[in-house]
């Protein structure tokens, strides 16, 4: 156990520099989307927050009861949730090019992973047509990022770990939304961004399936 602790600590340490100029990257390459609605790219967090976060993952992570592979995309998943978490909680934006590599590892790891490509094609599919159309019905309570995360998400996790996504997602977002609205931090019209849901709800589907990682 300390040896994983070690580890994880080395690793946050060693990516939360390279991690810090990846989101800047990618702000700055959508600075055009960020102006649409008067914002610039800027600091998502700080370095200890960021840290904090990737340690947990890599924790998390390297516990997991499956090969080095399996660990190593644990990790590279976790981290990954983690860096779109913050740049959609600070921004409210999840761009299309931050999940380009997730799309790339869940194709490239299906032998790892749990379930048919066919499956988990059949879940990144059905994940996008069903939340683009609770988007459009929704009038932008969902945002195009999220949708496309979802599609991104069913490569990895397939029918079941989605829905479980989904429904975990949304149950917490409903619930964040009425008490912002009880404690008047945002109005019915004001917007948020519901895509931190969506991941936290992705952290639990991939804690359901530990056993299923290879």
């Amino acid at each position: 156990m300390i040896t994983r602790i070690a580890l994880a600590l080395a690793v946050a340490a060693f990516l939360t520099p390279l991690s810090q100029r990846l989101m800047a990257w990618c702000l700055e390459r959508n600075r055009d989307s960020l102006a649409e609605y008067n914002m610039e790219p800027g600091p998502v967090c700080s370095n200890i927050a960021l840290a904090a976060g990737l340690f947990v993952a890599m924790f998390l992570g390297l516990i997991l009861p499956a090969s080095t592979v399996g660990k190593a995309l644990s990790c590279f998943l976790l981290c990954w949730l983690w860096l779109l978490w913050l740049i959609d909680y600070r921004f409210q934006f999840i761009f299309d090019d931050s999940l380009l590599p997730l799309v790339v590892v869940g194709l490239a790891a299906t032998p790892w992973l749990p379930f048919s490509i066919w499956q988990r094609l059949a879940a990144g599919a059905g994940a996008f047509v069903v939340l683009a159309a609770l988007a459009i019905l929704g009038r932008g309570a969902l945002g195009g990022g999220d949708v496309k995360m979802m599609a991104a998400l069913g490569l990895w996790f397939g029918v079941n770990g989605i829905i479980t996504t989904a429904s975990v997602g949304f149950i917490i977002g409903g619930i964040a939304a009425i008490v912002m609205l009880l404690f008047k931090v945002h109005g019915r019209k004001d917007f948020f961004a519901f895509g931190p849901f969506l991941i936290i709800g992705a952290v639990v589907a991939w804690l359901g399936q530990l056993l299923l990682w290879k």
